[in-house]
């Protein structure tokens, strides 16, 4: 149990610091302090700074369920509904934010934020292929080519442009992805 607790102090500690100063100025000395855990503590659980950075953005973020109503929109709505009314100025989104920033330097925490990232589209994906097991959805659709049709536009408007993500807004997104798909715009040449 009390390794438990050390382990829930670090990564509260990793986020509130990412957060707040940013990815950059985070250091382990400081999550130490913070935290009261020790460095070699830290160190155990996690090798390197990336994968502890890495573990304290997954702990900030709600699971997502896939949703498998049957009705394709509902579904792909429903993939999105964590991004409603979700700030940017959040701790998750300034961690984000930063985390985007430190990953165009660092090989290393480029390659765990892309798998992070694969990770985080496997319900859309999975949504987009039950369409396509029920016949909504052409069977040579590029399934990642769709996933990022839908994952474009949020997530320019919630990072890029910084504006509140919308339930009409996604629907919007959501209705015109649609159209493209069953007219067969993204299938496999």
């Amino acid at each position: 149990m009390r390794s438990e607790r050390a382990r829930d102090e670090v990564l509260q500690a990793t986020a509130d610091l990412v957060a707040e100063v940013g990815l950059e100025r985070t250091t382990i000395d400081e999550i130490a302090a913070r935290s009261g855990v020790a460095k070699t503590t830290i160190y155990r659980h996690w090798p390197t700074k990336q994968a502890l950075l890495m573990a304290a953005v997954q702990g900030c973020l709600e699971y997502t369920p896939t949703p498998n109503t049957g009705d394709l929109r509902a579904d792909l709505i429903a993939c999105f509904d964590h991004f409603i009314g979700a700030s940017v100025g959040s701790r998750v989104g300034k961690m984000l934010t930063s985390l985007l920033d430190g990953a165009a330097r660092d090989p290393e925490l480029d390659r765990l934020l892309r798998a992070y990232m694969v990770d985080r589209s496997l319900p859309l994906r999975t949504v987009l292929q039950l369409a396509q097991y029920r016949g909504e959805l052409p069977a040579d659709l590029d399934l990642h080519l769709a996933a990022a049709l839908f994952i474009g536009p949020i997530s320019y408007r919630k990072t890029i442009l910084r504006e509140p993500i919308t339930e009409e807004y996604v629907a919007a997104i959501v209705d015109a992805g649609l159209q493209a798909l069953r007219a067969g715009a993204l299938t496999s040449r």
